[in-house]
This record gives C-alpha cells, structure tokens and sequence, in this order.
C-alpha cells in the first residue's frame, strides 16, 4: 500500500457488495487493518457504498473498531453504550456528548 503524501489528504473508499473496500485514488483494495491503520497516521477516509454513494465511513468505522479493537469498545460505559442505542436522528446529539465525555 502506497503512503499519501499529503497528510491532509482524503482516502476515498468505495465498499462493494462483496464487502471488500477499495482505494479508489490508488485502485488497491484495503483490509480493515490496512484502513485502521491509515486513519492512526491521521489521515481522513470517506467511504461510500458502491450501489448507492451514500457515505458509510461511521458505519464501516465502527465495524472495524468492533472487529479489530474490541478493547476499545469495551471502554465505554454500559451506560453511555444504552444511551446511544436509545438514541434517535433527533437527540443523537445529546448522546455523541455523552459518548465524547468517555473518552476524555
């Protein structure tokens, strides 16, 4: 995998139905490692689905912490973890807060 130069630089993903995700500016799939690891060097990621562009990067992200640092996940409070699964699009804010006093 090639490093970017710029490290403001966005890594565009796509995710194809097949689950592989791919570097659309370098064309070189990626495995989650290869994707965690690009976002710990600083960089920014966008990923999109391939059928419908909607963006998905919190979705894939949150996959891949799951899978690669469960560690991590389990960090957090069962109690801030609830909060955000009552959560709606409305008061999803509120939860993010919650979630982001974790992690300090």
């Amino acid at each position: 995998m090639t490093s970017p130069t710029n490290s403001a630089e966005l890594i565009r993903i796509r995710k194809y139905p097949n689950r592989r995700l791919y570097d659309i500016s370098r064309s070189t799939h990626l495995t989650h490692d290869e994707v965690l690891a690009i976002v710990r060097r600083g960089l920014s990621v966008k990923i999109n689905d391939s059928r419908s562009d909607m963006d998905i990067t919190n979705e894939v992200m949150l996959q891949i912490l799951i899978s690669r640092e469960p560690a991590l996940i389990n960090s957090l409070s069962t109690d801030a973890l609830l909060a955000l699964a009552r959560s709606t699009p409305e008061n999803a804010p509120a939860a993010g807060v919650s979630l982001s006093e974790q992690a300090r």
